[in-house]
């Protein structure tokens, strides 16, 4: 009898443990998804087409670095205005304002306002942001311990563009050194070292979608960045083979979004970046984050016929960089224009209509009060916003093949092929103020199970169940 219970006893506990392994091997096979590196896809497996702002050009110079928002600008960026995504400001001088020495006050500041963002369910991207290099030249970024200047004076003062100051010798010589690792490797070392500590402190939030290793990376040298290309081929190139598995020692799965030097790829000429490689196992989760500047708009003029043609390069150049790179996703960090040029609406309609035929995410530089923003001084709303504002696939529990919005007609189409092992709904965001009298959904192809719609951030949401084709269209 006491064998009995025993058997007993060990058949109920390996019918347990195995039922178990069963019910566990279902939760993952539930919650799991293929990595594609061609876009970018959230902790559900859900390809995103990311949509934002810029927080903030107002960080550059604030005495903390921080960015003047407060957490209801957050709030009507996610809810009234339907964005998914924003591109934050981070600085050099501020995590590391003495050789060493970690600010972790600073980083409490930018966590606080970060959970803003992702406590709403919005994805950050960090970025390492810099001009000119250093505040110390009338720029951001670097502390005045990496400034590296070969005797020259520091020199804040200037008249005309901000970005002439690049040819200052100190910041030329600052750059070039930075840049030469075998000579002064303890400045990218610690650059490094800066990265790691923020990512130590993000790497558990989803939300926190990933970090922007540089913005608009500099050579310093001229003749290297505008002749022999060098700069880019071999010191930028290096650099970020370099940066990258140092960092995923820290995290393996969040995106490293990679810039190449602004001028001249912003107006649309080619890149000479070379490939770039992830450390980590699996499929690359790199992203190519160029921005995109036509000469004549950048310096605050109209929109012109060579504005047309720029743009024009700048889409045909990205989308070979985007092939040269391993047919990664393309995120355009900063793109803008003053509401005051003439055709700054054709050219937000052109350009919106560029990323959207390429699944290409954005970023609008950027959301402070006045200038080229979609608000002005008092927070009320510039013509900016009715373009930037539009009808977009948010996440799709599967591949997009295509989607199109064509703001004059009001009409939204989207192609996906709809995958079963995503257990997130599809969500498009579909703003009221265009849309008054509701809308209409017509399902062309494929089959839905349920659909409901979110009045408070205007997000539809859309349920299917078979591994098939859909294909919708919202009027």
């Amino acid at each position: 009898m006491k064998r009995l219970v025993q058997f007993g006893y060990l058949f109920v506990v390996v019918l347990f443990l195995s039922q178990c392994k069963k019910d566990d091997s279902n939760l993952r096979k539930a919650n799991s998804f293929i990595e594609d590196q061609s876009i970018i896809q959230d902790q559900y497996g859900r390809q995103l087409i990311l949509h934002g702002l810029n927080t903030s050009s107002s960080a550059k110079s604030d005495i903390e670095r921080q960015p003047w928002i407060i957490e209801s600008d957050v709030e009507r960026e996610a809810n009234e205005f339907g964005f998914n995504f924003v591109r934050y400001l981070i600085f050099w001088d501020a995590i590391e304002p003495q050789q060493d020495f970690f600010d972790d006050a600073y980083l409490d500041k930018v966590e606080e306002k970060v959970n803003w963002y992702t406590s709403r369910g919005m994805f950050v991207m960090l970025d390492m942001h810099q001009d000119i290099y250093s505040i110390l030249f009338g720029g951001d970024g670097a502390p005045e311990w990496a400034l590296q200047t070969n005797g020259h004076p520091i020199n804040n003062n200037g008249s005309g563009p901000w970005w002439l100051k690049n040819i200052d010798p100190a910041v030329i010589a600052s750059w070039t050194n930075f840049w030469s690792y075998t000579n002064h490797k303890y400045l990218q070392d610690h650059y490094i070292m800066a990265w790691q500590k923020v990512m130590e402190r993000f790497k558990n939030n989803p939300f926190v979608i990933g970090y922007d290793l540089m913005n608009e990376p500099w050579g310093g040298d001229l003749i290297k960045i505008f002749i022999t290309g060098e700069f880019e081929k071999q010191q930028l190139t290096a650099f970020y083979n370099r940066i990258i598995p140092a960092l995923r020692t820290v995290e393996n799965n969040k995106y490293f979004f990679f810039e190449p030097t602004p001028a001249p790829v912003t107006l649309g000429a080619a890149s000479n970046l070379q490939t770039i490689n992830d450390a980590r196992a699996g499929n690359k989760k790199l992203v190519y984050a160029p921005h995109c500047y036509p000469v004549s708009l950048h310096e605050g003029n109209d929109y012109n016929t060579g504005d047309q043609q720029n743009l024009k390069d700048w889409n045909t150049q990205r989308q070979k960089d985007v092939q040269t790179h391993g047919n990664i996703p393309l995120l355009c960090g900063e793109f803008g224009v003053s509401p005051n040029a003439l055709g700054f609406d054709e050219y937000l309609t052109d350009v919106l209509a560029m990323f959207d035929s390429h699944q290409w995410n954005w970023a609008y530089w950027s959301n402070d009060k006045g200038g080229w923003s979609p608000l002005d001084e008092n927070r009320n709303e510039t013509p900016i916003v009715e373009h930037l504002i539009r009808v977009y696939p948010k996440a799709v529990a599967g591949k997009i093949e295509s989607f199109n919005y064509n703001p004059t007609q009001k009409i939204f189409t989207l192609s996906y092929t709809n995958y079963t092992n995503i257990n997130k709904p599809t969500e498009i965001f579909i703003p009221k103020r265009f849309f008054p009298n509701g809308y209409d959904l017509e399902i062309v192809k494929g089959n839905i199970k349920n659909t409901s719609y979110n009045e408070s951030n205007q997000t539809l949401l859309i349920d299917a169940d078979e591994y098939e084709t859909i294909e919708l269209i919202i009027k």
